[in-house]
C-alpha cells in the first residue's frame, strides 16, 4: 500500500467535506513562520513523516508565535524520525479538543467478508487494535451501494454516544468512506476525529493508504512509490519502481535495504516466487550474508524486465556477490530469465573477475534456460554456479556456498569494497551501414555487413522461438518482421536475437535497453 503524508490526506478529507484544522504546509523555517503568521493563533509544527507515535517521537511540537514555529521548523526540518528524513512540515492551528474518536474503513479480505469494513470507536489517539470491543464498532459496507447513511448513524449509536453527535460523526464517516472509494484506498483513517470545546467536528490527523495496483489512476496524491515501507524511498528504489511503473508484463519489485555497503560483504539479492523468495532470504541471512536489497521478478517477466531488475541490483556499488533465488518451481517460462540474466551479466560483469554468483532456477524450460545460462556466461571471468529444481528443499546447501564463494572472493580482494560510480552504458557505436531501429522500450542495431554470409538466421529462429515479431526469412536473408513505420511503436523484450547472434559468433545485432534514473554501476577494480 502506499500511505499518504497526513496533510495530503487531509486535502482529500476537506474535498470531500469533512472539516480540519486551519493548515499550511511549510519546507523551510521562513514558511512555518509565515504560515503561523497567517493562521493567527498558536500552532502545532507537525513532521510529515510515514509513520505512527510522531508526538513520543517529538515530531509534533507546539508554538505559541511565528517565532517560535520558526525555531521548532528549524530543529525538526533534516532530523530523522523513526529513519525518515523530514523535509516537508504540516503547521496547524492549536484545537481545544473536547472529546476524542476513531473513524476507519479497512478491506477485509476474509473469505467471510470481502468487503470494506467501517469501524467507529469512542476512543481515539490510541492503537485500534488495543480498544476494548465494547467501545468499537463495526459495519460491513457493500461493494455495490456504498455504506447508508442509516449504517453510519448506527456506528455511534451502537457505542451509546449523545444523540446530538449522531449526525455530525455519521456525516464524517460517510465522507470519509467517499474518500476511501474515490481514491482507491485499501485503509482510510481518521484518529482522532475529534468534537472542539467551540463545537465543531474536525479530522485531527488522518492515515491513508492508497492500493498499490491503482496508483497510476491518480496522479495526483503524487505517489513516487506506491508501497508502504519503514523508510524513505531511496534513489534507488525510485529506479526500481520505474521499471514496474512502465511494463505490466510480470512484475518486478526492487527494495534497497542497505545503502552504505562500505564494511563489504553485502550481496545483491534477487528472487523468483513470493512466499519461497522470502524464504530464500531469510535462508541467506542466517548464513551470515548481507542483503543489500530485494527484489523479485515474477508472473512470467519479459526477458527485459528481468534484465533491467538484475541490471538495477548489480548497480548497487560495493556489492561482494549475486544470488537469485527462484526457489520455487515457477509456472513461467524460465528461458525469459535466462535471457535477461546472461544480458545484464555480460554488461556488468565482464570487468569483474572472480565474482561470485549463484542462479537456482526451477519451472517450465527449467533445462533450456540453465543451458542459456551455462552458454551465455562461459566466457566471463566471473564464478558462477548454476543449480536446478533438486535444490529447492536444500537451501541451506545452497546459502552456504553463496557465503564460501563471497569470503574466498573478498580474501581475494583484501576485503572491503572498491567499486565506484561510473554511467550505465551507452548504445554501442554503430559501423558504416548498420540499421537501427528505435522501438518503444528500447532500439536495435544490425551491422549489415556482418549478417552477410549468415546461413544459420538464428535471430529470426530465436526471435520465433521466444514468442517475438521482429524478423522473418525473405529471399533466404533477414528482413523486419513489422511494418517499419510500428517500430516506434512496438517493443523489443525477449533479447534472444541477440544472444543467438551472440553465441554464434556473428556478433551482428545489439539491443540496448535503457533503465530510467539509473546513473551509476560497477567498475573493474
Amino acid at each position: 500500500m502506499a500511505r499518504l503524508f497526513e496533510f495530503k490526506g487531509k486535502e482529500l478529507l476537506r474535498a470531500a467535506g469533512v472539516a480540519t484544522p486551519q493548515g499550511e504546509v511549510a519546507t523551510t523555517p521562513q514558511q512555518a513562520k509565515d504560515a503561523a503568521a497567517r493562521i493567527g493563533k498558536p500552532v502545532a509544527v507537525k513532521a510529515q513523516v510515514w509513520t505512527t507515535g510522531r508526538f513520543k517521537a517529538g515530531a509534533i511540537k507546539f508554538a505559541q508565535t511565528p517565532e517560535e514555529a520558526e525555531r521548532h521548523a528549524a530543529a525538526l526540518l533534516g532530523s530523522d524520525v523513526k529513519g525518515f528524513k523530514v523535509e516537508t512540515l504540516l503547521i496547524e492551528e492549536m484545537i481545544d479538543i473536547d472529546r476524542e474518536f476513531y473513524a476507519g474503513i479497512i478491506i477485509d479480505n476474509s473469505h467471510k467478508v470481502r468487503a470494506p469494513v467501517v469501524m467507529f470507536s469512542s476512543e481515539g489517539g490510541v492503537d485500534v487494535e488495543s480498544v476494548a470491543e465494547d467501545k468499537m464498532a463495526r459495519e460491513v459496507a457493500n461493494i455495490f451501494t456504498g455504506l447508508t447513511p442509516d449504517q453510519a448513524r448506527a456506528l455511534p449509536r451502537k457505542l451509546g454516544l449523545d444523540e446530538a453527535l449522531i449526525e455530525p460523526l455519521a456525516d464524517a464517516i460517510l465522507k470519509l468512506y467517499d474518500v476511501f472509494r474515490s481514491s482507491d484506498a485499501r485503509s482510510a483513517e481518521i484518529n482522532p476525529l475529534v468534537t472542539t470545546k467551540d463545537g465543531r467536528v474536525l479530522a485531527a490527523d488522518c492515515r491513508i493508504s492508497i492500493d498499490d495496483a491503482s496508483v497510476p489512476r491518480h496522479p495526483d496524491l503524487g505517489i513516487v512509490v506506491p508501497r508502504e515501507s519503514n523508510t524513505a524511498p531511496t534513489e534507488m528504489d525510485l529506479i526500481g519502481w520505474k521499471i514496474e511503473e512502465k511494463d505490466y508484463r510480470g512484475s518486478s519489485f526492487y527494495a534497497q535495504m542497505a545503502q552504505d555497503l562500505s564494511e563489504g560483504g553485502y550481496i545483491a539479492y534477487h528472487a523468483i516466487g513470493g512466499g519461497g523468495a522470502l524464504l530464500a532470504a531469510d535462508t541467506l541471512v542466517r548464513q551470515g550474508l548481507k542483503l543489500a536489497n530485494y527484489a523479485e521478478t515474477s508472473g512470467n517477466p519479459t526477458a527485459a524486465k528481468v534484465y533491467r531488475t538484475a541490471r538495477v541490483v548489480l548497480s548497487q556499488p560495493g556489492l561482494d556477490g549475486y544470488c537469485l533465488m527462484g526457489a520455487v518451481i515457477a509456472s513461467q517460462d524460465q528461458w525469459h530469465h535466462a535471457h535477461g540474466l546472461v544480458k545484464a551479466f555480460r554488461e556488468m560483469l565482464a570487468d569483474k573477475p572472480g565474482f561470485p554468483v549463484i542462479v537456482l532456477i526451477a519451472g517450465n524450460k527449467e533445462d533450456e534456460a540453465l543451458a542459456i545460462l551455462r552458454e551465455g556466461v562461459k566466457d566471463l571471468p566471473i564464478k558462477v554456479e548454476l543449480y536446478d529444481r533438486t535444490h529447492i528443499h536444500r537451501l541451506s546447501g545452497v546459502a552456504r556456498r553463496m557465503k564460501e564463494l563471497v569470503d574466498e572472493y573478498r580474501a581475494t580482494r583484501g576485503g572491503g569494497a572498491a567499486e565506484t560510480a561510473i554511467a550505465q552504458p551507452q548504445p554501442t557505436p554503430e559501423p558504416d551501414g548498420a540499421v537501427r531501429y528505435d522501438f518503444k522500450t528500447g532500439s536495435v542495431v544490425i551491422d549489415a555487413a556482418l549478417c552477410e554470409g549468415c546461413e544459420s538466421l538464428a535471430c529470426v529462429k530465436a526471435c520465433s522461438l521466444y514468442g517475438g515479431y521482429l524478423y522473418r526469412v525473405q529471399d533466404g536473408r533477414r528482413v523486419l518482421g513489422i511494418p517499419l513505420d510500428e517500430v516506434p511503436r512496438r517493443c523489443t523484450e525477449c533479447c534472444a536475437c541477440e544472444y543467438e547472434c551472440q553465441r554464434r559468433g556473428q556478433k551482428a545485432l545489439t539491443i540496448t535497453l535503457p533503465i530510467e534514473g539509473l546513473t551509476h554501476g560497477y567498475t573493474a577494480e
